[in-house]
């Protein structure tokens, strides 16, 4: 008869816990640009005040919809709204290179140098966890795997006429 006896379950080290956080993840955004993120607790930046009143009812519902002229200042609000709150994540979120104010050094960029695609995807990556970065990153190293130097590809037979 064999032993089935499950392995007792330990706590995960605080290290693991905190690895995400201290050392991030390396992702390719979309520019091409390639930057070390870690996750950003949400959350924490909502209980302590630090984000603006985002999302209403309304936005997700308008966005597609005929609106008249008072939902569209509210879609007007909402996207300001959405724009500031990115730009709050963006700076906690990356890693390297930094975000200050005036860079100096060849680790530190402006806010103003991030694409707002770049934004965006940081913003989505950054606030979903980091299994989201991780998985990401994943992604990303299957999606650039090696092609065949084409050293195999054999040219087009020649068509009646001498064309390919």
């Amino acid at each position: 008869m064999s032993d089935t006896t499950p392995m007792p379950l330990t706590p995960t080290p605080g290290r693991a816990w905190r690895q995400a956080r201290e050392r991030g993840e390396i992702v390719t955004l979309p520019s091409g640009n390639v930057a070390r993120l870690r996750p950003v607790a949400v959350d924490a930046l909502l209980a302590a005040g630090r984000i603006p009143d985002l999302l209403s009812g309304i936005a997700a519902k308008t966005i597609w919809v005929e609106t008249d002229t008072a939902t569209i200042a509210e879609q007007a609000e909402t996207a300001k709204s959405f724009a500031d709150l990115i730009n709050l994540i963006v700076p906690l979120a990356m890693l390297e290179p930094r975000i200050v104010a005036e860079p100096e050094g060849d680790g530190e960029i402006s806010l103003d140098d991030v694409e707002f695609a770049d934004k965006v995807a940081i913003f989505q990556l950054s606030t979903g966890g980091s299994t989201v970065l991780k998985s990401f990153r994943a992604q990303q190293a299957r999606a650039m795997a090696p092609v065949p130097d084409g050293k195999d590809v054999q040219s087009a037979p020649e068509q009646p006429g001498g064309g390919r």
